[in-house]
């Protein structure tokens, strides 16, 4: 794969700082030279992703992610590195000349690239059809009576896609010269299940919403059916190498200014929920796309407010949506309240209803906290008339939602209205709860399927030296001098070469030893940005992070020596044992001379071993 010159990426690295980049999406402190904050690739209460300011590297001994400010982009994103280079070089104004681009664009790159212009192209031939032309007549007369202004459509870039098997299909591709897999790949066409190579769209019959990623390019659509028998009523694009549902907000990127201006973000359930809000002057409204609310969507939210109120139907639908979500939300750092609208209504029909300032009255006035909430949804579960079906409601309470609430202002508000309704005293109440506290299991959260065992001293992590036989872990820490000391690499070239164990550190040394017939001194952040293998990024990037920075006070050429001659050892070690079993099997079927011949070689290898232990004693045993 060609790839943009390391000068230039060298040159977009250097204008950024990764604390910066990264605070953008995780809250950081400061803590000694790094700064730490809750690992955005997994869910964890107690922070263990470090930043370095210095190294400008990141590293989770959570889950053991790690890398530079481009492989940050990539994961969090879902982006390719080539676009995580061409998103910051955007942001920092630094041009990547076209004929540059072109030599590093991967198959993988130019297929992605082109998807995205057929979803933009798509996006504006719905709106042309609803705004233009007859066909698109049906898309229109629905949105007027849904009282959606034509500058509304305009805004959300409506469109309508008519019912018929090929109007998409004739403009991407026979007038625009789409490949039609690519199309198919991209969840635009469909092809027949028994017809190869006869192609139809995707989406007929339906008004259409347009969904967009963060920076606002189109990734998907959302079709709604306007003829009453055409099934399913919703239809959003396909999981494709674009949209992911579980990781995209409908309306985030246009919604973001105004989230973080009020550091509040209000949660609906559905495209025309969202778009007749924004009408109305609501601008801080996304939805979730078809799923319920995930870990990655509150990642989303993370970076961007400090309060989700979540605005769902006040049917039993809406009640389920939202004790659904109560399941993510409760870890994050996020002040959450919901908002049950009353009359069954939804908050279109709501706002249609009661106006503007009746709905914001229902997100700051008549909103409740997830934890109230979750108390009273318990109670249709219950007979409250009966003394027994009070206690076991009581009892629900308290082992269900009570033992997960960390806040002592909310402990002490359900407590005091529990009291009060159920006539128990205070103390009484706490009393169960410390019982129930105590008796659940023990460890991180062991009924939740995102249980990081963190208490429960199972976690194998690749930062942990623990998980690695004790020859890896010598192979990692003489790999960590070879990063920080261009000499240790050059000394490890003429003695080891490649003879380490493991693939990936045969693959860095690999690197390494190119990168000091380049560069005249050592640099690992330079060494990592250039890295485009995203094992060895993490690899490399957790080496130098999670290596203790006294050890490098020492003089290199007095640790090193030794740690390669333990390695050598090792190596013969394992091929003496080779030959020592070679030994046995010719001796089994009588072969004398194969006998003999393994045994000499034995004796060789262990003469070697012996001179190499002698010549200085090792730090490390095996």
């Amino acid at each position: 794969m060609r790839r943009i010159p390391d000068e230039l990426v060298d040159r977009v690295r250097q204008q950024f700082d990764i604390v910066d980049i990264i605070g953008e999406y995780v809250r950081l402190k400061k803590s000694g030279r790094n700064y730490m904050g809750c690992c955005p690739f997994h869910n964890e209460k107690s922070p263990s992703f470090s930043v370095s300011q210095e190294k400008q590297l990141y590293h989770c001994f959570g889950c053991g992610a790690s890398g530079n400010l481009f492989t940050f982009l990539r994961d969090k994103e879902g982006i390719s590195f080539m676009e995580a280079v061409e998103q910051l070089a955007r942001r920092a104004n630094i041009a990547l000349p076209v004929e540059e681009m072109e030599d590093v664009e991967s198959p993988e790159f130019k297929r992605r690239k082109e998807m995205l212009r057929a979803h933009d192209l798509a996006a504006k031939y719905y709106h042309h059809i609803l705004m233009d032309s007859e066909a698109g007549r049906p898309g229109l007369l629905y949105f007027e009576s849904r009282g959606i202004a034509r500058s509304t459509i305009e805004t959300f870039a409506l469109g309508h896609a008519p019912d018929r098997w090929d109007t998409l299909f004739n403009f991407l591709v026979r007038k625009r010269g789409f490949d039609p897999d690519l199309l198919v790949e991209a969840g635009l066409l469909t092809e027949h299940p028994n017809q190869k190579g006869r192609y139809f769209d995707k989406f007929r019959g339906r008004v259409m919403f347009p969904i967009h990623d963060g920076q606002g390019q189109v990734i998907g659509f959302g079709g709604r059916v306007l003829d009453k028998d055409m099934k399913p009523k919703y239809l959003n694009s396909p999981e494709t190498p674009l949209f992911h549902k579980s990781r995209h907000l409908y309306n985030l990127h246009r919604a973001r200014a105004s989230m973080r201006r009020d550091s509040q973000v209000i949660l609906l359930e559905g495209y025309m929920d969202v778009i007749a809000a924004a009408q109305n002057g609501v601008e801080n409204v996304v939805a979730v796309l078809g799923t319920a609310l995930t870990s990655d969507h509150m990642r989303l939210l993370q970076r961007n407010v400090k309060e989700i109120v979540m605005m769902f139907d006040g049917d039993a639908a809406g009640q389920k949506a939202a004790l659904r979500s109560a399941e993510v939300v409760r870890d994050s750092d996020l002040t959450t309240r919901v908002a049950m609208l009353p009359d069954g209504l939804d908050p279109d029909e709501f706002l249609k209803k009661y106006g503007r300032e009746a709905f914001l009255r229902a997100v700051v006035d008549q909103s409740s906290s997830m934890t109230t909430f979750r108390v009273l949804a318990l109670r249709k579960d219950f007979n409250l008339s009966s003394e027994k079906g009070r206690d076991d409601y009581l009892r629900a309470v308290i082992q269900n939602v009570l033992v997960e609430v960390e806040s002592p202002m909310e402990l002490e508000k359900q407590l005091k209205e529990l009291s009060e309704e159920f006539g128990y005293s205070i103390e009484a109440i706490e009393q169960e709860l410390r019982m129930a506290r105590k008796s659940k299991p023990a460890g991180d959260n062991p009924d939740r399927k995102w249980n990081t065992n963190r208490n429960n001293a199972e976690r194998v992590s690749i930062g942990g030296n623990s998980a690695f036989p004790p020859h890896v872990k010598v192979e990692r820490l003489l790999l960590s001098y070879m990063l920080i000391d261009d000499g240790v690499a050059r000394q490890v070239q003429n003695t080891l070469a490649d003879e380490f164990s493991v693939d990936e550190h045969v693959a860095l040394a690999a690197h390494l030893y190119a990168f000091y017939a380049e560069e005249e001194t050592a640099d690992p952040e330079t060494f990592i940005a250039r890295l485009l293998d995203p094992d060895l990024v993490k690899i490399a990037s957790s080496l130098v992070m999670e290596t203790e920075a006294e050890i490098f006070d020492r003089r290199a050429d007095l640790v090193v020596q030794p740690i390669i001659r333990s390695l050598q050892v090792h190596r013969l070690t394992v091929e003496a044992k080779r030959y020592e079993q070679q030994m046995i099997d010719c001796g089994n079927r009588g072969d004398l001379e194969g006998m003999g011949q393994a045994n000499a070689e034995v004796k060789r290898i262990k003469s070697l071993i012996s001179t190499l232990e002698n010549a200085n004693v090792t730090t490390t045993s095996f």
